[in-house]
């Protein structure tokens, strides 16, 4: 089985094409981007993984992509990408407390410590 959904780019006018396949019970999901042709992820397919729908052309499309993942007991990709997600958001609070650190060593060196 293969499919293809069509996805809007979020920052141009652009459509990539996601080709959704199934064999010997292999899932693939391939994109058109510039991320994807590097073979990394990219926000195309990880919004069918997530079901984020916004962009999708054709959302039925997209909705039997996410159905048929988890169908044929591939969800371990999507906790991979649950997990990514979690360790995002850690990042971003760690990388903020850096910067706050930084700032006040910054000022306590420039008023006196």
């Amino acid at each position: 089985m293969e499919k293809t959904i069509r996805i809007k780019s979020s920052s141009s006018d652009e459509i990539y094409s996601v080709v959704f396949k199934i064999e010997n019970n292999s899932i693939s999901i391939n994109c058109n981007c510039q991320a994807g042709i590097m073979k990394t992820l990219c926000k195309h397919r990880l919004c069918l993984i997530e079901s984020n729908y916004e962009d999708v052309l054709d959302k039925d499309e997209a909705i039997l992509l996410y159905d048929t993942i988890v169908k044929n007991n591939k969800s371990e990709i999507i906790e991979s990408v649950n997990e990514v997600n979690r360790i995002e958001k850690e990042l971003k609070k760690l990388n903020a407390l850096k910067s706050k650190i930084k700032k006040d060593i910054g000022y306590k060196l420039s008023n006196g410590f």
